[in-house]
């Protein structure tokens, strides 16, 4: 026991007890007491890490308790969690808002309550880390965090001195409104410290001297975000949280957050104004300083668009009187670059630290422990600017999964969205990126890989493991719908967002088709893909496998371009000896070149095939053939039957596509017996 973290459990059910017990123990020395007062005796005596409190504690419940805790200096900051039945809803609310941690709805499976404990705890470590930084912080004095200040300004080589420049305009600007010294003293800390997230951007961006991609200015943006979860417990600075995250929203609300008007605060509008004359009147790694006239009728520009108009009257009003910011008076307000020595490096090592963990607290579920979306769609960006960016992007989403909640509980969800995670992990690789997008939809982002036998084979190997897995715990109907879209070396450039749009297109596809399976999208034209495919030749036993493996389907075999030149010929070949009549399908969009969309074309397509799988009979066979037609196969069948088909397809795909489709007409011939040679197609 010694040495373990201490869990005050409080609950009079002793079986649930020592069930829990029995779950947290091995990690965990656990203190049972049956009663509320037992569990204030040994809070006056030890200090558990956290405490489990058992919803249903006679009349009056737990939340007095907890309120008792709460209110108690001693006990305040001890994390309490929740154990819930499932018909205490109303009395979660109310633990929640009394002060509890967190929830957990009984039955308990084991996997939760470990994983919540462990959450819970390791949060509460990361805010007694920040609470002791901010500590630290409350004893820093105006030297050192001028020290801050002229850390964050290292990292961009055009902003030396820069921060404290916009510190002194901003003085200058809140004298000129009225403001007393003590505000103005208070509003000079927090302009020092206004772009202290710009710790987490990377300099390579910060210093780029041409125009930033969109995929890089939504990197820039996550500093206020950042740099405000850095100070938002600084209790010695009045507003720097609020100056840190919005100084750069723009009066008419077109801001990085939206905010507009006097619903900005106003220490932050006038850190925009300073911000902004500040970069404007000097050189940056984009352009030169502006002539002092241009900086003028830039700043009228921006009145009452991008800047409060009382404050840029203000700065208007002391360019008139000669406004100066002296950069060497500047620089003697804090130490020498040779003198900042272990200090400087103490603040810049603590502060890197901070970004660290706030970043990983913000960019991971809570549950599967998987990259948020936001964060996700920033590290795919990052890696596509790369040049010769390729990969495979996986788009997932669990089939069903709403019949497991409302069946078994959302305890029971957890568990299957952990099993599902854990399939995920075991079929990724270290660089790899993987999303918990929400709820059930996940996302896998594999960079470098663009190899079909490899990518084919991870899906199915996803699809298979989770059917193992869900099948052990009894939910056999919840199962995963892949799409996957690949983007090759050479292929035209893709940013995270057409990643979704085509992997999307493919998971509907899936959805569509039976579920519980995958589908590849190309946006390559077949000449390329067709070209790719061959340096990548499957072997005998790969093939083999996938044969075996793959179940039936519903309707016809849809197969790619390549594949299907073989089939052809194979079915030339035996229907010689067969005597059956087959018939050969091409169906087209009619589109005048470059008279609509890819986009549009694409989705027609998508539809075309869908119509098409629904609408034959097993062991039809089918592909795309170009970027706007689609060949079919109609096994033993006369020409009256196959333009009977061929109407049916042409009626199924108008239903699917309504309004926004491509009229489509079709060809059909019959496969002549004993002419393979002259079909036109080569072995």
């Amino acid at each position: 026991m010694a040495g373990k973290p201490i869990i005050l459990l409080v609950d009079a059910q002793k079986e649930e007890s020592r069930y829990i017990e029995k779950i947290l123990g091995k990690k965990y020395c656990v203190h049972i007491e049956e009663d509320c007062g037992g569990a204030w005796d040994f809070l006056r005596k030890e200090s558990p890490e956290l405490i489990l409190l058992n919803g249903d504690m006679g009349e009056g419940g737990c939340i007095p308790t907890l309120q008792g805790w709460k209110s108690d200096p001693k006990y305040a900051d001890i994390p309490v969690i929740l154990l819930l039945d499932s018909g205490q809803g109303a009395d979660g609310a109310r633990g929640l808002r009394a002060g509890a941690a967190d929830l957990i709805i009984k039955p308990v499976p084991d996997a939760v309550v470990q994983l919540r404990v462990d959450k819970t705890l390791e949060l509460a470590g990361l805010h007694r880390r920040v609470e002791h930084k901010e500590e630290q912080m409350d004893q820093i004095s105006l030297q050192s965090v001028m020290t801050i200040a002229h850390a964050i300004d290292a990292k961009d080589r055009y902003a030396d001195g820069r921060t404290i420049r916009v510190a002194l305009c901003c003085c200058e600007i809140a004298r000129k409104l009225g403001w007393d010294e003590k505000r103005v003293e208070d509003l000079y800390y927090v302009a020092l410290l206004h772009d202290i997230g710009n710790i987490a951007v990377e300099d390579a961006i910060l210093n780029k001297t041409s125009e930033l991609t969109e995929e890089e200015y939504e990197l820039i943006k996550k500093h206020t975000v950042i740099g405000s979860e850095m100070v938002k417990d600084t209790n010695f600075i009045p507003g720097v949280a609020e100056g840190v995250r919005y100084h750069h929203e723009h009066y008419d609300g077109r801001g990085y957050d939206g905010l507009a008007g006097q619903d900005i605060p106003k220490i932050a509008r006038i850190i925009a104004v300073a911000d902004a004359y500040e970069a404007m009147v000097s050189n940056r790694a984009y352009r030169n300083k502006m002539p002092p006239e241009q900086v003028k009728e830039e700043l009228l520009t921006g009145r009452g668009s991008q800047f409060d108009p009382e404050i840029v009257d203000a700065l208007m009003e002391l360019l008139e009187e000669g406004l100066v910011i002296d950069e060497k008076n500047a620089e003697q307000n804090f130490e020498s670059k040779e003198r900042l020595g272990e200090i400087g490096k103490l603040l810049r090592d603590v502060f890197t630290e901070t970004v660290h963990e706030i970043q990983n607290e913000l960019e991971k579920d809570s549950l599967t422990g998987f990259l948020t979306r936001n964060y996700f769609e920033g590290k795919i960006n990052a890696c596509l600017m790369k040049p010769n960016a390729h990969g495979t992007f996986f788009m997932m989403d669990l089939d069903n999964f709403k019949y497991v909640n409302d069946t078994y509980g959302h305890a029971a969800g957890d568990t299957l969205i952990l099993e599902f995670a854990n399939v995920l992990k075991e079929n990724t690789r270290e660089n790899d990126y993987v999303c918990r997008m929400g709820g059930d939809e996940f996302a896998i982002f594999f960079p470098g890989m663009d190899k079909d036998h490899v990518i084919r084979q991870r899906a199915e190997n996803i699809i298979r493991l989770f059917k193992l897995k869900r099948s052990e715990l009894g939910y056999d109907k919840c199962s995963v719908s892949i799409g996957v879209f690949t983007k090759y070396v050479g292929s035209s450039e893709v940013t995270c967002e057409s990643l979704y749009g085509y992997a999307d297109k493919a998971l509907y596809f899936v959805k569509n088709n039976g579920k519980d399976d995958y589908y590849l999208y190309s946006h390559m034209s077949f000449d390329d893909r067709n070209a790719h495919l061959l340096e990548d030749q499957m072997k005998l036993p790969q093939i083999l496998s996938q044969v075996t493996e793959r179940k039936f389907r519903k309707g016809a075999y849809l197969v790619e371009y390549d594949r299907f030149t073989y089939i052809y010929q194979f079915i030339v070949r035996n229907i010689e000896r067969s005597c059956q009549e087959v018939q050969i399908i091409l169906l087209s969009l009619e589109t005048e070149e470059g008279s609509e969309p890819p986009e549009k074309i694409e989705d027609c397509m998508m539809l075309m095939e869908t119509a098409v799988t629904h609408s034959l009979r097993r062991g039809d066979v089918t592909t795309r053939l170009s970027a706007a037609q689609q060949i079919v196969i109609l096994m033993d069948t006369n020409a009256e039957n196959g333009r009977m088909v061929a109407d049916r397809i042409v009626a199924k795909y108008n239903s699917l596509a309504g309004d926004r489709r491509l009229p489509v007409s079709y060809d059909i011939s019959e496969i002549p017996v004993g002419d393979s040679e002259k079909s036109g197609w080569e072995d």
